[in-house]
């Protein structure tokens, strides 16, 4: 396979667990929220994620009989689903079949309900105290193998002092390796000034952001002018939001203030970059002065300027155009265990997937590019 390793660090990997995991982890008064908060999970704002009984209405991949589920017949909380339970000692089992060398364990719906129950629930106190058992209960869980497992933390939503707290706070448990966090740090869908002061403290600890499906989309996310303007600049959308994220952030000018913050964009594939870079370039020049909006450079250029990590799981055109892309800015990751994922064949179908490249480009998409990105190898 030629000079390099071929190593595979899936930058997206998923707790599909229910919430009971949790238990030991937050208060007693908020276990409640354990087995309520997942039925209030919605697919895109539409499709309940769980039915009656905790049935889950999407197909999780480590059923492995995906082309016999029918809408409604995967219990998660009963059945032994790879993903949908167990501890790091399964996920090492599970990873490893997947021929996967490192994984960034992140929450799954279930999960991120439970955080985003506590938030709804108007107590500030007991929301902060879930969302810090959350993290705890995924630094303990990588922990069991530092090597194999990486923890993305969740951040509150509640200002950005208590996003710096927390983040000052996960960064000495040493199962955590970077933040994922649900809103920007001002804790709305819109980038305020006053992110600078999290975005400073993230690049003098040393700790990567990763946005897990982008933060926002313009079904939600639009309140200001500079937002409006930002749908017609970056109009392209790829399920969950990732590109509008990605071009709000462009769009605050914060590449401009910290030329050496970087994101990762997990979820939203690359393949589309290059076309909507063309686009970009486009609508800014006729749409930027409304807005007030001025960059050093043309839009495309923080798309490729390596503050930007794009993340495929599949995606052919992506490694077609990676030299416009640049090979530097891609990173690959399995999803396990979501229906996208193809566990347990992770390793041979990122191959093939890359089948033609050279040996050093594949190392880096497949490797080394997010494992600097994650500090796991030197810049």
């Amino acid at each position: 396979m030629g000079t390099h390793p071929v190593k595979l660090l899936s930058c997206d990997t998923h707790l599909e667990h229910w919430p009971t995991v949790l238990k030991d982890y937050i208060p007693q008064k908020m276990h409640e929220l354990l087995d309520k908060a997942p039925y209030a999970v919605k697919m895109f704002g539409q499709v309940p994620h769980y039915g009656p009984d905790s049935v889950c209405t999407s197909v999780l991949a480590g059923f492995r009989n995906c082309s016999e589920v029918q809408k409604g017949t995967i219990d998660i909380r009963t059945q032994q689903i790879p993903g949908a339970y167990g501890g790091p000692d399964e996920y090492a089992k599970w990873m490893r079949l997947d021929g996967v060398t490192t994984a960034v364990i992140l929450p799954g719906a279930a999960l991120g309900a439970t955080i985003g129950g506590a938030r709804a629930s108007g107590n500030k106190d007991d929301y902060l105290a879930v969302l810090q058992g959350y993290n705890n209960y995924v630094n303990d869980f990588c922990q069991a193998y530092p090597d194999l497992l990486i923890g993305g933390a969740c951040l509150p939503t509640t200002g950005v002092d208590d996003a710096i707290a927390e983040l000052r706070r996960v960064r000495k448990l040493p199962g955590i390796r970077t933040v994922s966090p649900g809103a920007f740090p001002n804790g709305s869908a819109t980038p305020l000034p006053e992110d600078d002061r999290f975005y400073a403290e993230a690049l003098d600890l040393a700790m990567p952001i990763t946005l897990h499906g982008g933060i926002s989309s313009p079904i939600g996310g639009i309140k200001t002018d500079r937002d409006a303007a930002t749908w017609i600049i970056g109009h392209v959308e790829v399920t969950t939001g990732g590109p509008y994220s990605a071009t709000q952030l462009i769009m605050s000018g914060v590449f401009d203030r910290f030329p050496k913050l970087r994101f990762i964009m997990l979820e939203c594939g690359a393949g589309w970059l290059p076309f909507s870079m063309d686009t970009m370039n486009h609508f800014y020049d006729r749409q930027r002065f409304w807005a007030g909006i001025d960059l050093k450079n043309p839009p495309s250029w923080y798309c490729t300027s390596g503050n930007l990590l794009w993340n495929i799981i599949c995606d052919k055109t992506a490694i077609k155009m990676r030299d416009e892309i640049g090979v530097d800015n891609l990173s690959w990751s399995s999803a396990f265990p979501h229906g996208n994922s193809e566990w347990p064949e992770s390793r041979a179908r990122a191959l093939k997937l890359l089948d033609g490249v050279t040996d050093e480009e594949r190392h880096k998409i497949l490797w080394s590019n997010a494992a600097r990105f994650y500090g796991l190898e030197e810049s």
